[in-house]
């Protein structure tokens, strides 16, 4: 097994457990979109307006989220193409 991204062993995780993480993950940067352009909509008209902080608080924590997102994405891709890479070691030759 290799290191993971912190230094723990790395363990294969099974392709229904795999398949289920990158559903969520997929279903979570739709419900970002959804949620970037109704937070678009909702802009205070006046930048000087109280509802103007809590708009810019709401809008970097979605950006943050979306960083995280695309990071999850990142390595659920980087796993999928790991799983799929054929062996770089060939068979050794049994002993006669």
């Amino acid at each position: 097994m290799g290191r993971g991204v912190l230094g723990e062993e790395a363990h294969m995780m099974d392709v229904p457990r795999f398949l289920e993480l990158v559903v969520h993950v997929k279903l979570a940067s739709e419900a970002m979109i959804a949620a970037a352009r109704n937070l678009a909509v909702l802009q205070p008209s006046d930048p000087t307006a109280a509802e103007a902080l809590a708009w810019v608080r709401a809008v970097d924590g979605l950006s943050a989220m979306n960083l995280e997102l695309g990071s999850m994405e990142r390595i659920l891709r980087s796993a999928t193409r790991a799983t799929h890479r054929p062996s770089a070691r060939r068979p050794r030759a049994l002993a006669s």
